[in-house]
């Protein structure tokens, strides 16, 4: 056991947030970090793995990935996509015609370790995650679960896992020292909150454990909005009424912050009442 005075002397940064995932949510203080567990959750369709995919791809740190909802070939071309520009109908083709193009691209994103078993259980990911260290002389600065309640293990019922992965996501990031990241999904009702759901929305009510959980969804035009429900390092939004907008092209798997269209000259500017 060590003291207060002695823990930071030793200048630790176990829990020193990760690089920002996206700058509007830097200016949020909504960070994630270090030897900690935070969570992304949506209702099914709400472009959390996009979401999670662009947050993971800006942070740029070393991440083991359970991917057990999509497989190495929508990640593979949604990358692609996502780094070219070009939408992921085509870059699903490269990986069969254009491989050397692909890999030559793809071989950029090497800190990206991914795992695409649909049905891992919490032996595997400690399991992978002392692989990984055995072979990097290190764990991994993020391990990240797509989707949470696909972790499959002997605890019981569904609600009794969630749980238990709670409690084990918990342990796992104080002795790795990474952050953990759990994509999740939020209750698909009448009664949840859109277009982003309230904490108490979460599927399975296991929002004790993280110490930030952000919510995504789609309005009626089809925009992206996400609202941080939780937050113990600053200012957390419960009811999600305060979400903002993110940029999402779903073409190109593209999420990134959102820039307010300006107004053009010689157009009337309905916000205003005049002509500019």
């Amino acid at each position: 056991m060590l003291t207060l005075s002695r823990s930071v002397s030793r200048g630790s940064g176990a829990t020193a947030p990760l690089p920002a995932p996206f700058r509007s949510w830097d200016s949020r203080s909504i960070r994630f970090r270090r030897a900690s567990v935070s969570m992304l959750a949506g209702i099914p369709g709400s472009h959390k793995t996009r979401l999670m995919l662009n947050a993971v791809l800006n942070m740029q740190v070393p991440t083991l990935l359970f991917s057990t909802d999509s497989d190495r070939t929508t990640v593979a071309s949604r990358i692609l996509a996502r780094v070219t520009g070009q939408p992921t109908e085509e870059t699903e083709g490269w990986l069969i015609d254009r491989r050397s193009d692909a890999a030559q691209i793809l071989a950029g994103f090497d800190w990206l370790r991914c795992d695409f078993r649909p049905d891992p259980d919490l032996d595997h990911i400690w399991r992978s995650a002392y692989a990984y260290a055995e072979v990097e002389g290190q764990y991994p600065e993020q391990i990240v679960v797509d989707i949470a309640s696909d972790i499959g293990h002997d605890a019981g019922d569904e609600w009794a896992t969630l749980r238990d992965l709670m409690r084990q996501s918990k342990i796992l990031a104080r002795e790795t020292g990474a952050h953990v990241l759990l994509v999740h999904h939020a209750s698909d009702s009448p009664n949840t909150k859109r277009p982003c759901p309230r904490r108490s929305d979460i599927h399975g009510k296991v929002a004790a454990i993280p110490e930030v959980i952000v919510t995504c969804g789609t309005d009626y035009a089809g925009q992206l909005h996400v609202a941080c429900v939780k937050n113990r390092h600053a200012k957390a939004d419960p009811q999600a009424d305060n979400a903002f907008p993110m940029a999402l092209d779903a073409s190109t798997s593209y999420v990134g912050d959102y820039v307010a269209p300006q107004s053009v000259p010689g157009y009337w500017d309905y916000n205003e009442g005049e002509k500019q």
